[in-house]
């Protein structure tokens, strides 16, 4: 049933008025007359009457955000019941029905404003509203790469594909990139399968859908059908997936799986729904390839050569970010012999891009490369130093039949590419000592200064008087044509480092990084010291400010932005922190010193001075670590030996 009274939560408060939830959070705290939550919430989750809060925010002149999407968030939480989603969701698919109701028009209106997908993102939250189902969603990057994965291998390209856990429909969408033509989906979610019925029916209306709702290990929708492909990123760790009922199941042709393996039971679900010869790419945590409960099935799989290759991911390329996933390449045995060799990857030794997220184009271009050449029979191409290695499958059947893929590249390390590997990176550590020595030398000289006194003016006066301004973070939709864009977060800045994330395809972002803002992170570091802060260059430029970033853009011809960045950046500027659990800055209280432009830019360029130094420093310092390590596998895999320094040899 709809609830009597519209409620809203602090997240929903936050969107309402264009704040954060640490501001609610705020707000309610220091504020008597906020509005006190109302029955149906809980300690965690406190509901408010909408029409409270929004009287409250006009009585505190604080304008409301009247978006069609917003509109529609609290429309869905005063109206329809979770269960009511998966009919809107219907709606959405069938762009020729009426809007019958003031729901269904607000739907429209969203769809106009932001499109199919983030409109079904919206009406999922509802229809999830509860206990999470422990599912992740898969990531635009990695699910291009499983589709691309798909299309490289030398069986046909795929006309049917078959995800049995579909959740929102990501990797059947890239299915359809990559030319499928029937797709098909189950997901044990109602919502999920609606949710990506009506995303296939309005994106890739040309194709042949058939998406269910249900269990697809205890009540398979598609029995006895065989596809050209599976694409799946399936739950991770159940414990009720089915273990008993499924004892007999014939599906299980590699031995019957453990009731602690249930995306091995996955596995043998993919298998058993490919054609011959046919290819699946599944989406695994790591424990997978090595638990001692797995042995048995892991042993059949790769003996009947139905296990092709396994892929680690760097830690933070897909949620859940703390764990590095896997991806499991499997085909269906029925076409020729066995294969006798077996493909490993480990894409955590590739450079990443500046941050949590990896270089994604050279991960994709290697992977899909290496697998292309390994599937087509030419292991050496198949071979990258340090990065992937083709291993006889009698080599990996030990006692432990463990498919960690960084345990079998690092066996294979080649003696000369080693050796050729450590004296490049000692090289390219050289150039970046000479680098830190010169930034060094830039800041070697100082004069004495007799203790200056600073005449201070607050940003607050800066900002009214036009010489600076807060540029808009806002997200905003973007034309439909707009690339992906990196992302700069505030813990990347207090790192000192690029751009971590990047933007979802088509999602609302705010306005892009320009040459010369100033980039201010709105969180405290480890030490408890002020913010950290630098000028845009580089990586930064064009990237979409993320979580956490205060973007200043300065009137060049009245504050020169790496003074403004280093005063702003300085101990004395820790006081605009606040907070107590979570610390946040407020651009209000920061200040400068006043002082005349050509006196800004002098201490200006020895800010710039300073943050050269800090980046030539950390430079040189991942370098030495990475030459350390390349020199240190090289020795303990017995592809270099150091030299007698006796003179014996």
């Amino acid at each position: 049933m709809p609830d009597s009274t519209p409620t809203v939560a602090a997240a929903e408060i936050s969107r309402l008025a264009g704040v954060t939830r640490a501001t609610v959070s705020n707000w309610r705290r220091r504020h008597a007359d906020f509005p006190a939550p109302v029955p149906g919430g809980s300690e965690s989750r406190p509901l408010f009457d909408l029409a409270e809060v929004q009287q409250w925010l006009r009585g505190h002149g604080i304008t409301a955000a009247d978006s069609p999407v917003q509109r529609l968030r609290t429309l869905l939480r005063s109206e329809v019941a979770p269960e009511g989603v998966v009919e809107l969701m219907e709606f959405v698919a069938d762009p020729a029905a009426e809007a019958a109701d003031s729901v269904r028009a607000a739907v429209r209106a969203a769809i106009d404003a932001v499109g199919v997908q983030q409109t079904l993102a919206v009406l999922s939250e509802r229809g999830l509203d509860g206990p999470s189902t422990g599912v992740y969603p898969t990531d635009q990057p990695v699910a291009a790469l499983m589709a691309d994965v798909l299309a490289a291998a030398v069986s046909p390209s795929p006309r049917s594909v078959l995800d049995p856990s579909c959740g929102g429909g990501t990797l059947l969408l890239e299915a359809a990139r990559i030319g499928a033509v029937e797709l098909h989906g189950q997901d044990i979610l109602p919502v999920q399968a609606g949710r990506t019925a009506a995303v296939l029916s309005t994106l890739v209306p040309q194709a042949d859908t058939d998406i269910r709702a249900g269990d697809a290990l205890l009540a398979d929708a598609f029995t006895d059908l065989e596809f050209d492909a599976v694409l799946s990123n399936p739950p991770y760790s159940q414990r009720d997936w089915g273990a008993d009922e499924l004892a007999l199941d014939p599906r299980w042709v590699y031995s019957v799986p453990p009731r602690s393996e249930s995306e091995l039971a996955w596995a043998q679900h993919a298998l058993a729904h490919l054609r011959p010869g046919a290819t699946a790419v599944l989406l695994l945590p790591p424990a997978v390839a090595a638990r001692s409960s797995g042995r048995r099935i892991r042993m059949e799989l790769l003996r009947a050569g139905a296990l092709r290759a396994v892929v680690a991911l760097p830690p933070g390329a897909s949620t859940p970010r703390q764990v590095g996933l896997q991806l499991w390449i499997l085909r269906r045995p029925g076409i020729g012999n066995p294969a006798d060799t077996l493909l490993f990857a480990d894409t955590t030794r590739l450079p990443n891009a500046g941050g949590e997220q990896p270089d994604w184009p050279t991960l994709a271009r290697t992977v899909v490369e290496a697998w292309q050449a390994f599937d087509k029979g030419d292991a050496d191409t198949a071979t990258v130093a340090d990065v992937t290695a083709v291993v006889r499958v009698m080599d990996v059947l030990d006692d432990d039949v463990d498919l960690t893929p960084a345990r079998h590249v690092r066996a294979v390390v080649d003696p000369g590419s080693a050796s050729a590997s450590a004296r490049a990176a000692i090289g390219v550590l050289a150039e970046y000592l000479t680098d830190l020595h010169a930034a060094a030398e830039a800041v070697r000289d100082w004069n004495s200064a007799p203790g200056t006194v600073w005449r201070y003016v607050a940003v607050g006066n800066l900002i009214a008087g036009k010489a600076v301004r807060i540029v808009s973070t806002t997200p905003e939709q973007p034309p439909a044509d707009t690339p992906q864009r990196p992302v700069l977060t505030g813990h990347d800045l207090l790192a000192g480092r690029g751009p971590s994330g990047i933007t979802a395809p088509g999602a609302p972002v705010g306005e892009p990084i320009q040459e010369d803002d100033v980039l201010v992170s709105r969180l405290r570091d480890d030490h408890g010291a002020a913010q950290g802060a630098r000028v845009a260059e580089g990586a930064d430029i064009g990237a979409a400010p993320g979580p956490g970033v205060l973007v200043f853009r300065t009137d060049p011809t009245r504050v020169d932005p790496w003074f403004f960045a280093g005063f702003i950046g300085s101990p004395d500027n820790a006081a605009a922190m606040f907070g107590t659990t979570t610390i946040r800055l407020d651009p209000a209280r920061l200040r400068i010193p006043l002082l005349p432009l050509a006196d800004q830019q002098r201490y200006g360029a020895a800010f710039r001075n300073l943050h050269q130094l800090r980046v030539a420093a950390r430079t040189a310092a991942e370098t030495a670590g990475t030459a350390a390590d390349l020199i240190a596998t090289g020795l303990t895999a017995g592809a270099l030996e150091p030299k007698d320094t006796q003179g014996a040899r």
